[in-house]
């Protein structure tokens, strides 16, 4: 136990390419040799300190580790020109692994830490190897190099998502120019907009054109953006686990934008780890989080009672007793998957995702053709359905349905748990609806809706929640996921579809806990749009970000013997609660 620290700012960290990155060091106060824990940061690494509910550095430090946190190269403190994507990270990466296990004051051994794109730069260092990494810790991280999780699931782009981190990054972008000698206040007034007050930008069409980033370092970025939206085969894949030697701790939310990514980084690591202690050294801890929020036991509308936030469950002696394993060799327990119950609100641990006893339970979606809305005649069944009529509704990109809840953080929207009640009022929602449930039923596990639909377009988007309904008739959205026609079949290999023809549309809605309570009900909703979370399909077969207006699609919802809508749902025998 150490009971002093120090700290030392823009500490130089040489590349081979003679560039100086910059980090400033949070630790023990001693003459000893300690493992380091390296954050590598394009946010600033002042504003980068992991927090408490992630990762108490006082704790950490207090645990015999040294934190610290680098501005990547070409952002704040550090030198050199930063071009937005990924490639010189591999490089710096592994450099700032070794001259960080060089230090005087470092034992040699590094591990990393930190979320979203802070997670990202970990799977590129890993990638290289260098010999003093020995484990990462990637939070609320994606599954692939270059794709958000929405654009690498369905072909559709997590715009206000986009829009936000563009004007963000545009932060130190300005700087540097007027640093130059350049006028950039009308820039940094239409970035901080973005940030602050975004619906002119949300709802400015063509998306290409959004005179928010039409400034010198902003446009580059957006450009950026939009191309990685439109995936192409290159830049479809999942890392390359098979590279990857080292163990890893994966720390998600279930309303995280990245909670595919997260299992889908956990199987992919244990399957295909380059070595058996990267197979063998995988473990995942999942609570009832956003995206860049804190960890806490209230989000959206729902309070997860006070075991769910992130200090009352422990995730620092998570970490602490992960690193200890792997950075120090120490016989320490660590379960391979812990994640939190919605609705129980109980913690559990499992030996991998799903859980083994997870048994699939078949609904299907039926009514009589008049589904719309939860005042229309939409049931969830386990009876097959017979010669019904199929669901109708129009979806019109100039009139979406708004964004309510869900997995995303941006400013002007509250992610989580939301009550759907204005939304299932319209008419282009359609609502399928349990019977009162008789007893408790756990659903956990990943979730796809398998729907057989025809639009009028020769492109459109279909979507679907999981809604857990209160007695009384409140309902909360529990999982949701989108598929753009177009990439049904293959997100790498776009296919427009033909005005009329039935497919069928399997929509990825992620992973869940969660308890659906006796006396309540389970519910689908289908639509075409979740706006402004994803961008609006318009409809025309062109992409993202090409029209400047949109056309309306009649589309048509089928539930009959060879077109039979149906959810499977990872149901959890019934154990002592």
């Amino acid at each position: 136990m150490h009971s002093s620290m120090r700290i030392e700012k823009d500490v130089p960290m040489e590349m081979r390419d003679g560039v100086v990155l910059r980090a400033d060091v949070y630790r023990p106060d001693d003459n000893e040799k300690h493992p380091a824990i390296l954050f590598r940061s394009g946010y600033n690494k002042t504003q980068s300190v992991p927090r408490r509910d992630f990762m108490s550095p006082v704790d950490m430090i207090l645990a015999g580790y040294a934190i610290v946190i680098q501005d990547i190269r070409g952002r704040f403190a550090s030198d050199g020109d930063w071009g937005g994507g990924y490639n010189v990270e591999f490089k710096d990466g592994y450099d700032s692994v070794e001259v960080l296990a060089a230090e005087p004051w470092c034992d040699g051994n590094i591990g990393t830490a930190g979320g979203s794109y802070l997670a990202n730069l970990q799977w590129i260092t890993a990638i290289e190897n260098p010999p003093h990494l020995k484990a990462i810790a990637p939070w609320i991280g994606r599954s692939g190099m270059y794709l958000r999780e929405d654009t690498q699931l369905a072909g559709v782009m997590l715009m206000f998502l986009d829009m936000q981190w563009t004007a963000l990054m545009a932060v130190d972008v300005v700087d540097r120019l007027e640093k130059q000698g350049k006028d950039v206040a009308q820039a940094r007034q239409m970035a901080r907009q973005v940030l602050f007050n975004p619906e002119e930008a949300w709802y400015f069409l063509p998306l290409k054109d959004v005179p928010h980033f039409k400034f010198e370092g902003l446009q580059a970025i957006w450009a950026s953006m939009l191309q990685q939206a439109n995936p192409t085969p290159e830049i479809a894949g999942d890392w390359p686990y098979n590279k990857i030697n080292v163990p890893c701790l994966n720390v998600g939310g279930w309303y995280d934008v990245n909670i595919y990514g997260t299992f889908r980084n956990f199987l992919g690591m244990r399957e295909q780890g380059g070595t058996e202690l990267a197979r063998q050294g995988q473990h995942v801890v999942v609570g009832p989080w956003a995206h860049g929020a804190i960890l806490g036991n209230y989000l959206g509308g729902i309070h997860f009672g006070t075991t769910a936030a992130g200090e009352a469950a422990g995730v620092t002696a998570t970490h602490i007793a992960f690193y200890n394993k792997y950075l120090r060799g120490m016989d320490v327990s660590l379960p391979a998957v812990r994640y939190f119950v919605m609705g129980k609100d109980r913690w559990q641990t499992a030996d991998t995702w799903p859980p083994p006893q997870a048994q699939w339970v078949r609904f299907f979606l039926l009514s009589r053709g008049q589904a719309n809305t939860t005042g229309g005649d939409g049931l969830l069944g386990r009876d097959e359905p017979g010669a019904e009529s199929p669901d109708v509704f129009v979806y019109n990109p100039a009139f979406p349905v708004p964004t309510t809840g869900g997995h995303y953080t941006a400013a002007g929207l509250a992610p989580g748990p939301a009550e759907q009640g204005a939304v299932e009022k319209r008419n282009d929602v359609l609502c399928y609806t349990t019977p009162v449930l008789e007893e408790d039923i756990e659903i956990t596990g990943p979730l796809e809706l398998h729907l057989f639909a025809a639009t009028s377009a020769r492109d459109t988007d279909f979507t679907a929640k999981l809604v857990d309904v209160y007695p009384g008739g409140r309902a909360y959205n529990i999982a949701d996921g989108i598929i753009r026609a177009r990439y049904r079949k293959s997100v790498a290999q776009p296919e427009l579809v033909n005005p009329g023809e039935v497919n069928e549309y399997v929509i990825n809605m992620r992973n869940t806990s969660c308890m659906f309570r006796k006396g309540h009900r389970i519910r689908i909703d289908i639509s075409s749009s979740d706006f402004p979370r994803w961008d609006r399909n318009m409809n025309t077969g062109n992409l993202i970000g090409e029209d400047a207006q949109g056309i309306p699609a009649m589309q048509t919802i089928y539930h009959q013997p060879g077109y039979a809508s149906y959810i499977d749902l990872p149901v959890i025998p019934s154990r002592s609660t």
